[in-house]
């Protein structure tokens, strides 16, 4: 029966390894899989004949998943900085959409109110020219309005992302938990863990999107950590980020951690899509909400300024054309609505109506440096080119980043699938030569039976 018991051990652990070559080949194109062979060992113990110890045959001693950590964790690292630098390459992109639609563009606001005030003073006391500086005046000022709320929208849109993604980042670090435990479990059990350490990697990488983590590898599982060391995962609990609104803005990127009853600010950049939404909203949104804000309200009151100095057609005090809401000047900016084409006071005498000397300062006024706040230094044309031209080289070398980013990540996949990734030559090789080998034990068994058949006959 030895010769029996040794074919037949045969013969199941190339069935195993069959199974294991059908595995593989039927995931040659699932994502993130890795390959998985199997090792035989040589059974040594019984079956002696003549005192001679002969073996037993042939046992699986492991089904092995072929993966070299560090190309994975290459490819995660450079996964979290492909999608930082994609996701803040598409913020930049579409501000600079938005400065530079046609409609919304503050250059062509300034040039149409500077020529109204230029047509106006060859003779101030026209109705005619007058009414076109308030119409052109309001028009700049709704230009503002517009730039302003379509930045808010803008931002906004990129809140309710920064919201989804946090739910996301929440969801995908109970699952890691949620496998720490199966694979803790499983390995104790002896059981093959190959799969599930495909799916701790797929979903490593795609919490890798969203956020940089530090990973440890322990026996059965991961312990993640931010990048400055607050803990995300350890072993079966995961932490909760939350954000933080406290501070009355409402598109606040402000994130809080809780772990096991624990809540503590997050104090550094999270990386990966969070990060980008977080530096795109400290580094550009706010910067040029309050850069609009400070052209504009130093733009109004230059000529508010101006206007107060003068008389208007009925020998009247100036009063000013702008009205602004203090801390959201862009915004609200408007012409005053109880402000009349007479009312301007375009003149430096009560008398004088035809005196235009108050519409030199005004034309003077698209030249002077202003004075406050992040535009002081600045004249207005030269404040908003500024931004332009900042917003249009920021943009250039942010899509730069994002395309040697997408490249690196590239070849680390590369790399990862050279040692990783199901070969379908390879495989058929093996299918071939497990095949032979199934079917020669399964000739030994035949070969055995009919020794024994004959030996039966014999008596």
């Amino acid at each position: 029966m030895g010769m029996t018991n040794i074919g037949l051990s045969g013969a199941l652990a190339n069935r195993v390894a069959l199974n294991t070559t059908a595995q593989n080949t039927a995931n040659v194109n699932t994502p993130g899989y890795s390959r998985q062979i199997v090792t035989m060992e040589a059974s040594l113990s019984g079956n002696a004949v003549n005192g001679i110890n002969l073996g037993s045959g042939v046992e699986v001693g492991d089904i092995l998943r072929i993966a070299d950590q560090s190309s994975i964790n290459r490819l995660r690292e450079a996964t979290e900085s492909a999608q930082f630098s994609q996701s803040y390459f598409n913020g930049l992109s579409n501000l600079e959409n938005l400065l530079g639609a046609d409609g919304l563009s503050l250059t062509q606001g300034m040039n149409g109110f500077f020529a109204a005030i230029d047509e106006a003073s060859v003779t101030p006391e026209s109705v005619a020219f007058r009414q076109q500086v308030l119409t052109n005046a309001d028009a700049l000022a709704q230009q503002f309005n517009s730039v302003s709320a379509q930045l808010s929208q803008q931002e906004a849109a990129q809140s309710e992302r920064y919201g989804a993604l946090v739910t996301h980042v929440n969801s995908q670090l109970e699952s890691i938990a949620s496998l720490n435990q199966k694979l803790q479990e499983d390995a104790l059990l002896g059981k093959s863990v190959g799969g599930l350490q495909d799916a701790m990697d797929k979903h490593l990488n795609e919490l890798s999107k969203s956020l940089d983590v530090q990973v440890i590898f322990t026996n059965g599982g991961v312990e993640l950590s931010t990048p400055n060391g607050q803990p995300l995962v350890i072993g079966g609990y995961a932490a909760s980020l939350a954000r933080d609104l406290s501070s009355g803005d409402l598109y606040s990127t402000d994130l809080n951690i809780t772990f096991q009853s624990m809540t503590t600010p997050v104090d550094a950049s999270l990386g990966g899509e969070l990060g980008a939404l977080e530096a795109l909203k400290t580094n550009q949104y706010e910067p040029i909400k309050t850069l609009l804000a400070d052209l504009a309200k130093g733009l109004a009151d230059g000529v508010n300024s101006a206007l107060n100095s003068g008389f208007d057609l009925n020998g009247a005090a100036g009063q000013n054309l702008f009205i602004y809401t203090p801390g959201s000047e862009a915004l609200s900016l408007a012409i005053d609505p109880t402000l009349t084409a007479q009312d301007l006071a375009f003149s430096s005498s009560a008398t004088l109506a035809g005196n235009g000397d108050v519409l030199k300062d005004l034309s003077m006024l698209s030249q002077t440096l202003l004075t406050n706040g992040s535009v002081v230094g600045e004249t207005p044309y030269s404040a908003y080119s500024g931004l332009l031209g900042d917003i249009g080289i920021f943009t250039r070398q942010a899509q730069s980043e994002a395309t040697a980013a997408q490249v690196s990540m590239e070849d680390a996949q590369v790399v990862r699938d050279s040692v990783s990734a199901v070969n379908s030559d390879e495989e058929a090789a093996n299918m071939l030569l497990y095949l032979n080998a199934y079917e020669a034990n399964m000739k030994i068994i035949s070969t055995a039976n009919q020794m024994f058949q004959t030996l039966l006959r014999a008596f």
